[in-house]
């Protein structure tokens, strides 16, 4: 927080690709699209997106063999969906982690291990959905259905193997880079890495992946569903239907705009480089530019106030005073 570098280049880049994409548009446009959003869609896109919410907990919470309470979970995964939108490289991810530890009393491996299976199953989830849209989208020769199908099965197949060797391979790991200086890092990164490992054997123990793939099913759903609706309350007004605008598209121009949260260097909370894949992704999926660039700044706007106001509640909800806190055994 102390270094200003790359505090002044996200800046950069939020304001270069604002004022690029902002000249593309009409500015009093994208106004009166913005007060002429339709209110029905707005409120289904936050019940999904709270759904979302209770989905990832009761992941967590089968994954922590239902032990912390559920209402807390759901608290911890509004609080980490603030984290994950403000952080680059889906870093936010570690507040999970952190408030698990320090405010549910649990152990920092077991967190470590759900967040990491949890990660993984959201992929495997993902690759059945992206490829049924890949089938569908690709009939009007928009995009290339053979290279993004083979992508698709890739991930999901490379997700599924990587939880079925973690135990092994992480195993190994924390073999070769144990010491016996039991004051140094590296003994201290072998301890955690052996109890992530032997968390995530106890979750396999337990044979409840079908379960946790079903609910991840529900987590993915509710979260590009909650999209599509948000969508549809900017472009309704603008002349799309239900129909008309296609759940499919809609789907992977934001799996596509999601990508940009995994980026290392991105615009300040996302802001920039967020509406620029946006825009390049919806405009391949075929809409115009100023549409694409419209809903890309409105989509991303609304859904961070949301999340915001959602994730700051949460987060003084989790950190009350008199919640016990503890440090990771």
């Amino acid at each position: 927080m102390r270094r200003w570098r790359p505090w002044l280049v996200s800046l950069v880049i939020t304001g270069g690709l604002f004022w690029y994409l902002l000249s593309q548009i009409d500015p009093a446009e994208l106004l009166e699209t913005a007060r002429s959003m339709t209110l029905r869609y707005l409120v289904i896109f936050a019940t999904l997106l709270l759904m979302g919410a209770l989905a990832r907990a009761i992941r967590f919470w089968l994954l922590l063999d239902r032990g912390p309470p559920l209402h807390l979970l759901s608290a911890i995964v509004l609080a980490r969906n603030l984290f994950v939108d403000l952080l680059p490289a889906r870093l936010g991810e570690l507040s999970y982690v952190y408030l698990l530890t320090r405010r549910a009393q649990r152990p920092a491996e077991d967190g470590l291990a759900s967040l990491f299976l949890a990660v993984l199953f959201d992929v495997v989830a993902l690759a059945p959905l992206l490829i049924l849209a890949v089938l569908v989208v690709g009939g009007d020769g928009t995009i290339s259905v053979p290279v993004l199908s083979a992508a698709a099965i890739g991930l999901g197949l490379l997700a599924f193997a990587i939880m079925r060797v973690a135990v092994p391979v992480g195993g190994w790991v924390a073999s070769r880079i144990g010491t016996d200086d039991t004051t140094g890092w590296r003994f201290t990164l072998a301890q955690l890495t052996q109890k992530t490992v032997s968390a995530l054997r106890d979750v396999q123990r337990r044979r409840i992946f079908g379960q946790v793939l079903l609910v991840s099913m529900v987590v993915r759903l509710c979260k590009f569903g909650s999209y599509y609706f948000l969508v549809l309350a900017i472009m309704g007004p603008l002349g799309y239907t239900v129909g008309g605008l296609g759940f499919f598209r809609v789907f992977l121009g934001v799996v596509s705009a999601e990508l940009a949260a995994a980026l290392p260097i991105h615009g300040i909370a996302g802001f920039g480089t967020y509406e620029a894949v946006w825009a390049f992704s919806f405009t391949q999926l075929g809409f115009s530019t100023e549409h694409a660039i419209m809903t890309g700044i409105l989509t991303h706007a609304v859904s961070q106030v949301v999340e915001y106001s959602l994730g700051v509640v949460a987060l003084f909800y989790v950190m009350r005073p008199g919640k016990g806190e503890r440090t990771s055994e």
